[in-house]
């Protein structure tokens, strides 16, 4: 049986009490995997779980352990750009294991893959297991675990086109603020995926203003948007977060497709550091193998 690494990098936990925990056990045995947590994985200090060392030694010890195959994080919240200069990525990378996370975990999956080459995927984090509501997204990421991501339906296109190209980014907020660190990725040729949630347009539309300023948008190769829930403003007369991205992405020079992935609306995940393709033609974004 396979062994998953459940580490808390970002937030504290409080929903996982000693049964919470069990649910999570039987739910991971029933498709076929084991749950070793990390050692600070319930710790708490303010909105951190635990102090930066220890957070930062749970994800050497996930990664080091010769038993584990993937290492995934408890929850988000916030934390992991905190620990990222305390890590050691050569160690890392010679115990490379697939990352899964969501949310807060964009900054240290964004590292990981920049500084280690580990790859994973974005969208699924161990709390979403105990959720029945997101039994398809469940199924759809046990799915990529064995190799087998399904095809992505894409709900909007934004610019028409076909893409292919490393996939970097997740949260569109935390993946910010590694601009200008040793952590932000080469951005030439990849493909953009973001999400977000509960930000004010203006403040989507100041990041995106960021993104172009910062030369991003003449690197990539595409984008895909997921899922911005709560992303409205108090003042009706502001417009809404789709007038956002009419403004930045209707006459985009790449293919820009936006697909059900994020904190709400949970229906797939995306590979990160892995090869997709963008095929507006087909309405899918699919993993190249």
């Amino acid at each position: 049986m396979k062994k998953i690494a459940l580490i808390a990098p970002s937030s504290p936990a409080p929903d996982l009490t000693p049964e919470t925990l069990t649910a999570l056990q039987k739910k991971f045995e029933s498709m076929g995997y084991k749950i070793h947590l990390g050692s600070h994985a319930l710790d708490s200090i303010r909105y951190l779980a635990g102090p930066d060392e220890d957070r930062a030694q749970d994800v050497m010890k996930a990664f080091c352990n010769e038993t584990v195959d993937m290492v995934m994080t408890v929850r988000g919240g916030y934390g992991s750009p905190r620990i990222l200069d305390k890590l050691d990525y050569e160690l890392l990378r010679q115990n490379a294991k697939p990352f899964w996370t969501i949310s807060d975990g964009t900054a240290l999956q964004t590292a990981l893959l920049t500084r280690s080459g580990i790859t994973g995927y974005s969208g699924l984090q161990a709390l979403f297991f105990l959720n029945p509501q997101n039994e398809g997204l469940i199924q759809t990421g046990l799915a990529a675990m064995q190799g087998q991501l399904p095809d992505v339906p894409v709900q909007k296109v934004w610019a028409n086109g076909v893409a292919q190209g490393i996939v970097v980014g997740g949260n569109l907020t935390v993946f910010m603020g590694l601009i200008g660190t040793p952590y932000f990725p080469d951005m030439k040729g990849k493909i953009l995926v973001m999400e977000d949630i509960n930000e004010y347009p203006y403040r989507v539309d100041r990041m995106l203003a960021h993104l172009r300023l910062a030369g991003v948008f003449n690197d990539i190769a595409g984008v895909i948007l997921g899922d911005f829930s709560g992303c409205v403003s108090k003042d009706g007369g502001d417009g809404d977060i789709e007038a956002v991205f009419q403004d930045y992405f209707q006459n985009f020079p790449v293919p820009v497709v936006q697909i059900n992935y994020g904190h709400r609306n949970r229906e797939t995940v995306i590979p990160i550091g892995k090869e997709v393709q963008i095929d507006t033609n087909i309405g899918l974004v699919k993993e190249v193998k």
